[in-house]
């Protein structure tokens, strides 16, 4: 699970992933105070008091995404139409997001347990002629999360958990540089007469593009809380917090300058753009974002039950996205795109029927809002709207220590415009480039989940 648990694709606001629970996403997340299998150590660790025995559950979501981006204009540092440009083929990529857990009852009061899942996570990739290719090509958003948690039942009525994250953060991002502003500046820097400098970098306006990978890691260290009150059998109502991580990722940043530029091996200006764009190190500051949820479950009878979930999701620590590579020059030692992003809510509600002794059957709705505060800071590396998750699950009694969850999800985004100016714009950089277009983007989402009672 440590080898495989780095997911590859993000559907839920922002970064997050919504699908840590095959038996959660049944519900579309709106089931999490039913506490009935360890991935509450996720959702809400108190709810471990309410499991015997020790108990195992993995699973995995295969996510199979469909993309398309429309652009309706781009231009470059050059203040020229980007050529050759496209909408850059389908963005989203496949993916499986896999997860485990493990409980275990010490006595009537304490259960402890561990969880490994992929909290956050992202696979973006675009063609090489993508029109918005000078904003980002590519990212790569990897993690994993072990969270051990315990879960003390204070009477028969109230329980409390807390548990304690590591987390690895993996982030690879891709982007291409139009070398005119790249030689503008160069040029001025050696002195160059600002009119002269502006023609000759024009040279290199729609000449193949410099490109820039840039990678990181880290580990971070946070905390979840949960209560969970139980006024009777019947009906369970839970709070959870989870905590912000903040992790600086230490890593390289690369370039990779085309052959045959303008002017030949001799120009001068050639060399100061090797040296501009020298390979290097690079840090990239992350912070997570915090999470309180608040959720209930409720037994109406021997078959029905209805449950709901109402999350708020701490977006506003990232209002730009820079990364920090101390031996480039494309400008100042920095690549920067802000962002702005907003806090979010997220809605769930569910119900389940027992069918007979073997089959539980689940359905469940959600809504969740997008961090994106508008079009002008939507970014290519992060297409994201607005999303409506429609799901239906079912859990197979094989017997009394086995059982099977399976789950179908259809997630349709909300189609999501972006109308951006380059934020690493100055005066020493030529025009600042633009990119206007639209994203379209539905999801379906499968998930297969094993749980053992030992």
């Amino acid at each position: 699970m440590a080898a495989c648990g780095m997911a590859q694709v993000a559907w839920a606001s922002g970064y997050q992933l919504d699908v840590l629970s095959v038996r959660e996403q049944g519900s579309s997340n709106a089931g999490t105070a039913e506490a009935a299998d360890p991935s509450t150590i996720f959702y809400n660790p108190a709810g471990l008091t309410r499991l015997d025995g020790t108990q195992m559950t993995l699973g995995a979501t295969a996510v199979d995404p469909h993309s398309h981006f429309s652009y309706s204009g781009a231009t470059n540092g050059s203040g020229q139409a980007v050529s050759p440009a496209d909408g850059g083929g389908s963005y989203a990529k496949q993916a499986a997001i896999p997860h485990g857990y493990l409980s275990h009852r010490v006595n009537d009061q304490l259960t402890v347990g561990i969880g490994l899942f992929v909290p956050y996570g992202s696979k973006i990739g675009y063609d090489d002629n993508f029109a918005g290719r000078y904003y980002g090509t590519g990212v790569d958003f990897k993690s994993l999360d072990i969270n051990p948690s315990l879960g003390f039942k204070l009477n028969e009525h109230h329980s409390i958990g807390l548990g304690i994250s590591a987390q690895y953060l993996d982030v690879k991002l891709n982007k291409s540089q139009d070398l005119a502003p790249v030689a503008y500046g160069v040029c001025l820097a050696g002195g160059g007469d600002p009119v002269a400098c502006q023609a000759g970098a024009a040279s290199y306006a729609n000449q193949p593009d410099a490109r820039i990978h840039i990678s990181g890691t880290d580990w971070g260290y946070g905390f979840n809380l949960g209560y969970l009150f139980t006024p009777n059998d019947d009906t369970r109502i839970g709070l959870a917090y989870r905590s912000y991580i903040k992790q600086k990722l230490q890593g390289s940043a690369q370039f990779s300058v085309p052959d045959n530029l303008p002017g030949g091996s001799a120009s001068p200006v050639n060399a100061g753009i090797h040296t501009a764009l020298a390979n290097g190190n690079a840090s990239i500051d992350v912070t997570t974002p915090e999470t309180v949820s608040l959720n209930a479950y409720h037994q109406l009878n021997s078959r029905w039950a209805i449950m709901g979930d109402l999350t708020w999701n701490r977006h506003d620590r990232l209002q730009e996205i820079e990364i920090d590579m101390p031996t480039a020059q494309i400008p100042d030692r920095k690549v920067i795109q802000k962002t702005a992003w907003q806090n979010s809510w997220r809605a769930s509600v569910g119900a389940s029927f027992k069918l007979d002794e073997q089959w539980t059957l689940r359905s469940g709705y959600m809504y969740d809002q997008t961090p994106v505060s508008n079009s002008s800071y939507a970014l290519t590396v992060l297409p994201d709207a607005s999303r409506q998750m429609y799901s239906l699950g079912a859990s197979y009694r094989i017997d009394a220590r086995n059982t099977l969850d399976l789950a179908y999800s259809y997630l349709k985004l909300k189609e999501a415009t972006i109308n951006r100016t380059d934020d690493d714009y100055n005066s020493v950089n030529g025009s600042p480039g633009t990119l206007t277009g639209s994203y379209r983007t539905h999801v379906n989402l499968i998930g297969l989940g094993y749980t053992h009672r030992f």
